[in-house]
């Protein structure tokens, strides 16, 4: 917008000093800022809608949400949603099945095929925990480990990599038995998945991405697919998604943040050696931060899709259109969360009132909430968190929001830096971590 009104601004003076020097004539001066306006006009709608899907409309406020995620409709008076609530959330997911070749609950329209992979999702995140918790936090403990020692030699790393392709690691062992992928197989189908991602929302039209890089990659680590529905991304994207984003920035909070409270370190190492119940929630009659509120402020700050789709076609309405719960904005309503809802402050949720309760939904919301909702997604969060605070220090490291713009240099995290919470692809602000100087 801001562009679009500085080239009106120049547009207004370049006719005028025309009309000045005698260059025009005013019927061909309107017609020419008529012409340019149009173009721009144009231009900045492809800009700020490239894919030609029709206008989105956004709500924030915790009650619309909820009604959008319940049946897609936002506004009763405008008479019922007409599709179906597998269609309502599958049509603005169909980008997905273009990129990913994926076929899965949030793809499906067959209300029988949506419960039978939730069924299936619930079941292997019971098989997962099965092991038990103690045996997840020590594979996810060796899995760091054993990726950051390369970086014990070397003076800086992109923290967001780093974070990626340890939970990429632990997902594919948890959720895949694959326990010896190679780095360069992770980052690449990270760098991959991150891509198609990108690319599926910009693409214009209903065309399908290059995923033939990402089916390579997969393949040589035994994942290969034959067709949609038994494609391990099916799986894969939305337990991967939902944790690095959420992990590297809860990591940056609790690490970097010069106000972070040193008590919330001990927190986390008390929770890695011994990653129980007591340790990770609050206790009858405790009062205090815990592991579950550092966990539950970073998805609240950060929640793992900004902004969840449907597509509606009430009763009144002559076409059918795009709206969204925009889940971060309603985390961050001041007169919800406070006057500092944009800070990390997990003391919060010490306190936290039915309002707060009503407005947390970074899992989504009924019918179709998350599986992971409950405790084994906070808990993975949290034993990633801790695992990852073990072997990165702000002692050793600092973390510098370098830019890679040209001549734009970089910036040290203070307290009144705001984290981006856009996924780009070449971020033009990547994290980095600068080993301090003995």
């Amino acid at each position: 917008m801001e562009s679009l009104q500085s080239s009106v601004s120049f547009l207004k003076i370049y006719l005028k000093r025309l009309l000045d020097v005698g260059g025009l004539d005013v019927a061909t001066a309107l017609l020419t800022a008529f012409l340019v306006l149009s173009v721009l006009a144009g231009l900045f709608y492809i800009r700020e809608n490239p894919s030609g899907r029709p206008t989105l409309r956004r709500f924030s406020d915790p009650a619309t949400c909820l009604k959008i995620l319940r049946s897609g409709s936002y506004d009763d008076t405008l008479g019922i949603n007409q599709l179906t609530l597998e269609e309502s959330r599958a049509i603005p997911n169909q980008r997905l099945v273009r990129a990913f070749q994926i076929d899965n609950g949030f793809t499906t329209t067959n209300p029988a095929f949506g419960r039978q992979f939730s069924i299936k999702a619930s079941q292997k995140l019971r098989d997962v925990t099965r092991r038990g918790w103690s045996d997840i936090s020590n594979d996810v403990q060796d899995f760091a480990s054993t990726y950051f020692e390369k970086y014990e030699s070397q003076n800086k790393g992109r923290l967001d990599i780093i974070v990626q392709v340890i939970t990429l690691k632990v997902v594919l062992s948890m959720f895949f038995g694959v326990h010896e992928a190679t780095d360069h197989a992770v980052i690449r189908t990270a760098q991959e998945i991150n891509s198609l991602w990108i690319q599926s929302k910009s693409s214009s039209g209903r065309q399908s991405c290059d995923i033939r890089y990402l089916q390579s990659t997969l393949n040589s680590l035994g994942l290969g697919w034959t067709n949609n529905a038994n494609n391990p991304l099916n799986m894969l994207l939305p337990v991967y998604e939902t944790l690095w984003r959420v992990v590297v920035r809860c990591l940056i909070e609790i690490v970097f943040r010069p106000s972070a409270d040193s008590e919330w370190l001990r927190l986390l190492r008390d929770f890695r050696r011994d990653p129980s119940s007591e340790n990770f929630k609050p206790q009858p009659g405790q009062a205090e931060v815990t592991v579950l509120f550092l966990v539950k402020e970073a998805l609240r700050l950060y929640p793992p899709t900004r902004r969840i789709y449907r597509q509606v076609h009430l009763a009144s309405m002559k076409e059918p259109e795009l709206v969204a719960a925009d889940i971060e904005e309603c985390h961050r309503l001041p007169h919800i969360w406070g006057e500092d809802s944009h800070r990390y402050r997990p003391a919060r949720w010490i306190s936290a009132d039915q309002s707060m309760r009503c407005a947390f939904m970074p899992f989504g919301g009924r019918p179709w909430i998350c599986p992971a909702n409950a405790d084994f997604g906070p808990m993975l969060i949290g034993v990633l968190v801790a695992a990852l605070a073990s072997i990165i220090s702000a002692e050793e490291w600092e973390l510098q929001l370098q830019s890679q713009l040209p001549n734009d240099g970089s910036q040290v995290l203070d307290d009144d830096v705001e984290l981006d919470s856009n996924r780009r692809e070449n971020s033009a602000s990547a994290w980095m971590i600068i080993r301090r100087s003995t």
